[in-house]
């Protein structure tokens, strides 16, 4: 009976001490993903003598600006900086989603969708201003490039907010009531949770394209992604489609602003370009 008692006190507490270095394994990781996340407010006002310019832009879309004004993000300050942000962004994903709870990861995985739809939507703008048809010289491609970040940033600026307050309460939560308890089982709302997940992604995949598909859709992005699925990305996307295209014709509405007032010539316009970016949009 001692030895059995021994062997299952040393058991217990070699299972504690596992659960107790998982446990400071994980509170480093919320920290680390805690500095990384507060990138999201180091913000860039922009120029004075620009702010005018910017707003000129936005007023032609529906983006909800807010209390920033014509602040954006750091990593839209230019294309280089939001490319390498995507991609360390997965990097540390990658690195970190072991030591994560399911809902925080899936938190960040939300963002991470965001973000890639947003560098594709961007991407596509980039190819498309160096399509051959527009004849635009390298100079001109990159002043239309870097000016479509910057006012990109302004118009999501409300998106990464939210995203920002979602994931900052969920870290500052788990950093301020650490327990050593359920280390490893999930919870029974996060087992139903995956698993509604995983059966919407079933019938998104193997459904054809109809008024059901369309229903689980919804209910997906606006129940299990809802940040991601009420974000002004997702809503105003001829927005975004409108800023490429003003940006795109800057010199040309520069010359000759009544053509933003002429409905048939702005539309004319308008499909030319919108053929030309769909193009390059990759799914």
């Amino acid at each position: 009976m001692a030895y059995l008692t021994t062997v299952y006190l040393k058991k217990k507490s070699i299972h504690t001490d596992i659960k107790g270095r998982v446990l400071e394994w994980r509170v480093d990781t919320y920290k680390s993903i805690h500095r990384w996340v507060m990138q999201f407010k180091n913000v860039i006002a922009a120029p004075s003598q620009y702010e005018e310019y910017y707003r000129n832009i936005l007023s032609q879309t529906q983006f909800k600006i807010g209390y920033q004004g014509m602040e954006y993000v750091s990593f839209f300050d230019s294309p280089e900086r939001l490319f390498q942000f995507g991609l360390e962004f997965k990097k540390m994903l990658n690195k970190e989603e072991d030591f994560m709870d399911y809902n925080l990861l899936h938190a960040l995985e939300e963002f991470e969708y965001w973000l890639d739809d947003v560098v594709m939507y961007y991407g596509a703008f980039a190819k498309a201003e160096c399509d051959k048809r527009w004849k635009f010289n390298a100079k001109t491609v990159e002043q239309h490039c870097r000016l479509a970040c910057k006012v990109l940033g302004i118009a999501l600026q409300d998106d990464l907010n939210k995203f920002y307050a979602h994931i900052d309460d969920m870290l500052r939560d788990r950093l301020r009531n650490i327990k050593i308890s359920g280390v490893y089982n999930e919870t029974l709302g996060v087992r139903i949770k995956k698993k509604a997940i995983e059966r919407c992604e079933s019938i998104m995949d193997k459904e054809v394209d109809g008024r059901y598909k369309r229903g689980i859709e919804w209910f997906y992005n606006q129940v299990f992604f809802h940040t991601y699925g009420s974000s002004q990305m997702r809503k105003q996307q001829f927005g975004m489609m409108t800023i490429f295209m003003l940006i795109h014709f800057e010199e040309q509405f520069a010359k000759n602003p009544d053509i933003i007032n002429d409905q048939n010539k702005f539309m004319k316009l308008m499909t030319e370009y919108t053929d030309c970016l769909v193009k390059y949009i990759e799914r």
